[in-house]
């Protein structure tokens, strides 16, 4: 078995962890540890405006340049009204938001991670992990990679799933059960803004996708999402893009782009999670959770990938101000998530009592 020395190990190459060993690599060695080969195909999203101060402080700007992006206007908004809203980003001080390809993005993120000398061990899991008296014993395991990695600080960033966190103790704390079921299609319109409603059971979005390609030009590849608890979900019984469509079909502000969609390219997609939920410590002596790992959003907040990214810079300018052996570090952390997480539920709690939704 190879043996190995680092400061800091980071679990996980999605955005919080490449993020974060981009912030962290110039002052201290990183090693980033993924399970995954390349990045992986998930839903789109939509990136606001403010991600862009943090992607030009670490040189990142340009990412969003490529293509596979789309930039993204603003949105239509039916919520809570039978007469909707344009809400845009004209007059946002930091421009427009985008529309993100997300696989290309987190594959664009782990390129950089290569070109500036950070390790990815790839294609590996963390198999053990031992607190020592001056940090951690971690053993990795992958195809090509059988090492023991010595380390002073451990971040988790895998996502929902946690699992780092979860295995040194921390307990995830579940606040709803709201799923997502989504769809993808080619609709016949160029916009570029989101459209957003709500009704009893949940909330509908739909958005140009990125993730998508289209050969006809006067075609737009848009995801459709829906977002409620799981028990309304099956309830419904959509079992192919049909069916999910004149469901969408009759909410408020999507008649007419329902219309416009062209049924032969239309995929339904499995129901994947959308509810709130963070973790009971976020961090502790010797380790850090950060983005999805410390805390999920509902995806009304627009805020998963942001979050991903200011939880990250957030640990690394505390990290670099006093040290990793700083003795209070994991509390101030902790404060700096827990006024996060107040934010987010007056943040949720503002907008669903302006819906239709019950609760």
């Amino acid at each position: 078995m190879a043996e190995r020395k680092s400061d800091i190990v980071i679990v996980g190459a999605g955005i919080a962890g490449c993020i974060a060993a981009l912030a962290l690599h110039p002052h201290y060695q990183v090693i980033v540890v993924d399970k995954l080969a390349t990045a992986k195909d998930k839903v789109g999203e939509c990136l606001p405006p403010a991600a862009s101060r943090i992607l030009k402080k670490l040189n990142l700007l340009h990412l969003l340049q490529s293509p596979e992006h789309l930039t993204c206007h603003g949105m239509i908004s039916f919520w809570g009204s039978e007469s909707p809203t344009i809400v845009d980003n004209v007059k946002n001080p930091d421009g427009l938001g985008w529309h993100i390809h997300r696989q290309h993005f987190e594959q664009q993120l782990r390129d950089q991670l290569v070109l500036r000398g950070i390790p990815l061990l790839s294609s590996t899991k963390l198999t053990d992990v031992v607190q020592t008296q001056s940090g951690w014993q971690v053993r990795v395991e992958g195809c090509d990679t059988d090492m023991s990695i010595t380390t002073t600080l451990l971040i988790d960033a895998t996502g929902r799933a946690c699992h780092l966190a979860r295995r040194l103790g921390a307990k995830l704390q579940q606040f709803d059960k709201q799923m997502a079921l989504w769809l993808t299609a080619e609709v016949a319109t160029t916009k570029q803004f989101a459209v957003i409603s709500d009704e009893e059971n949940g909330w509908w979005y739909s958005a140009p996708s990125a993730a998508c390609s289209s050969l006809d030009s006067n075609m737009q590849p848009r995801v459709f999402s829906w977002q409620a608890c799981a028990d309304a979900i099956k309830k419904c019984n959509i079992t192919n893009a049909r069916d999910f469509l004149v469901k969408v079909k009759q909410v408020r502000g999507f008649n007419t782009l329902v219309d416009l969609v062209n049924i032969e390219t239309a995929h339904l997609h499995p129901m994947v999670s959308a509810n709130s939920a963070r973790l009971d410590s976020c961090a502790a002596k010797g380790w850090y959770a950060v983005g999805d790992a410390s805390m999920s959003f509902d995806p009304l907040s627009s805020q998963g990938m942001l979050h991903a990214m200011t939880s990250s810079m957030q640990l690394a300018d505390m990290l670099l101000l006093h040290g990793m052996d700083y003795k209070h570090g994991a509390k101030l952390y902790q404060s700096q998530m827990d006024r996060v997480w107040m934010r987010y539920l007056e943040h949720r709690q503002h907008f669903y009592e302006g819906s239709k939704l019950i609760g």
